[in-house]
């Protein structure tokens, strides 16, 4: 909760990858608000209020995720929805052509993304859901500890690049 609003001030990308997290972390405490109470909540040092705080908000993330079917996989709405005003926006930037470091950063990814678009078989979804996606896959990697080659780690390297140039532009139009 506290994590999660500090990440959205500062950085959109980081907010969508950490909540990504929070609702795996939700999904493998079986949705169940006493289970993530011992397994999480109860690990941080703070006091009771924050603490109910932090109770109430995962209690709203299960009600928000059992609301849109969201048990099992995929992301909140709210997050769907973020995830699109970045890719719009990803989109005003290249149209408007006048950003050449943005475009060049999107050329240097765009066959990376084409990649994993085809390696997750997520044809439908869009260049920036599908670059969130990857580099979420990738933190799961690390935090796993499996090896990831230098080559995968180049190609990375280019989705986080675009990613943080729209982040950039993101943040900067909206704070």
């Amino acid at each position: 909760m506290i994590i999660a609003q500090q990440k959205r001030d500062e950085n959109i990308a980081e907010y969508l990858l950490y909540m990504y997290q929070v609702e795996d972390m939700i999904r493998a405490n079986k949705l169940d608000i006493d289970t993530i109470e011992q397994t999480l909540i109860s690990k941080f040092e703070l006091d009771y209020d924050v603490k109910r705080e932090m109770r109430e908000w995962y209690r709203t993330l299960i009600s928000m995720m059992r609301d849109e079917g969201k048990e099992k996989s995929g992301h909140l709405k709210i997050l769907e929805t973020t995830v699109e005003q970045l890719h719009e926006m990803h989109h005003q930037i290249l149209n408007q052509g006048v950003d050449m470091a943005y475009k060049e950063a999107f050329n240097r990814a765009k066959a990376n993304i084409e990649a994993l678009r085809m390696r997750s078989g997520h044809g439908g979804e869009n260049d920036i859901q599908v670059a969130l996606n990857g580099l979420y896959g990738l933190l799961i990697l690390k935090l796993k500890k499996t090896p990831v080659t230098g080559e995968t780690m180049k190609a990375f390297d280019t989705i986080r690049e675009l990613v943080a140039e729209l982040t950039s532009r993101y943040m900067e139009a909206n704070h």
